[in-house]
């Protein structure tokens, strides 16, 4: 009797013991407060997407986010298609210099768009169209990640509408909804999105670090979710060097604007819309 009462008070005295010594479980870092905290004048991320149609990787991009107090102040952005001249060549003539590389560089509510299908229409000298209020993306946008986790509004609803398994969110969630808060995805759909496009779902899965910072984000939706004729399209984009120091400044030399866009036909003028009237 005295040997098992011992057994128990020393099991008792275990239990007590561990009780005590453990430390509290911490909360999962927020991903939404995480990405606020790095909004410091001067500072940014990196990123790079992998933008597949039907599992061929189509396009790539790559590019910085500039950050202010308020969120993203500036951005540098460059879209190249993984494509042969061959491929380039057969398909449509009036497509053909939209599959250029194009670099986008926007300072605040400005853009300024080198290459790409623009470069077509430049005046003799010129290197950059300038285009305020373009969009971040230039013509490019809809070949690349369309969900902007540099967005604090968008970043917390992927997180809110996920379910979180160690340091990866996986979710759904449809067009429409990431367009109430995304002015990234409403300047990628110049049009606003069709109603049937708005109801169209993304599945993604948001990797984070221990600081709650993402890492990574992988999102995959049927091509008629974006207007494309491919079955599905996926996009993995990859964020690096979050803090570093990002200084984008705005080309001086070559610009010209859009009311000097020459031989614009019935085809490219539309474009010219995209990055502001003429003035």
């Amino acid at each position: 009797m005295r040997r098992i009462l011992a057994i128990a008070a020393c099991a008792t005295a275990v239990a007590a013991a561990t009780a005590v010594g453990a430390a509290p479980a911490q909360a999962a870092p927020n991903p939404v407060a995480a990405l606020k905290a790095q909004f410091k004048t001067g500072l940014g991320v990196k990123f790079s997407d992998k933008f597949s149609l039907d599992n061929k990787i189509f396009s790539r991009r790559t590019g910085t986010f500039q950050f202010g107090r308020a969120g993203v102040a500036a951005s540098d952005l460059t879209t190249k298609f993984n494509l042969k001249a061959s491929e380039i060549a057969e398909m449509p003539e009036e497509i053909q210099p939209l599959l250029r590389p194009e670099q986008t560089i926007k300072i605040g509510s400005t853009a300024y768009i080198k290459g790409g299908m623009f470069a077509t229409f430049l005046p003799e000298g010129a290197t950059w169209l300038r285009g305020p209020g373009a969009p971040a993306t230039g013509l490019t946008g809809i070949f690349g990640q369309y969900i902007n986790i540099t967005e604090p509004m968008t970043l917390q609803k992927l997180v809110k509408k996920s379910k979180r398994t160690g340091s990866v969110y996986t979710g759904k969630i449809t067009i429409g909804e990431i367009l109430t808060t995304s002015k990234w995805l409403k300047a990628i759909l110049a049009s606003g999105g069709s109603a049937s496009q708005k109801k169209s779902v993304v599945s993604y899965k948001l990797y984070v670090n221990g600081k709650g910072l993402v890492t990574r984000l992988v999102t995959s939706a049927k091509g008629s979710a974006l207007g494309f004729d491919a079955s599905t399209i996926s996009v993995d984009s990859r964020y690096v060097s979050w803090g570093t120091k990002v200084s984008i400044k705005a080309p001086t030399e070559g610009i010209a604007d859009v009311d000097e866009l020459e031989g614009l036909d019935e085809f490219s003028a539309p474009l010219a819309r995209v990055v502001g009237e003429a003035a």
